[in-house]
């Protein structure tokens, strides 16, 4: 089973600022568009977050992170997002049959 694996955002590393001003930028939107109930403005949140966090990401077993994400539930998703921000740095193993 793959495992996702996220090496959080380095604080102190060059452009660590920017990254991390687009992963809040992408909060922001999250919770804008959940107060104005904007499916486009969510999505495209998601879509910030997903691109943040596969720049972070690798697999365990040379699967692409790209196929990990698409076989990753919502809650792993949540799990990574959490990962990029220091708060752990593996999800579950992605289970394609649940």
């Amino acid at each position: 089973m793959t495992k996702l694996l996220v090496t959080p955002i380095d604080m102190a590393a060059r452009g660590s600022y920017r990254e991390r001003q687009r992963l809040l930028h992408a909060y922001g939107a999250l919770q804008e568009s959940q107060k104005r109930t904007d499916i486009g403005e969510m999505s495209r949140a998601f879509d910030a977050f997903e691109a943040l966090i596969a720049a972070h990401a690798t697999t365990d077993d040379g699967t692409t992170v790209a196929e990990a994400l698409e076989q990753a539930s919502a809650n792993d998703f949540d799990l990574l997002l959490g990962a990029l921000l220091g708060r752990g740095e593996t999800i579950p193993p992605v289970n394609s049959a649940s």
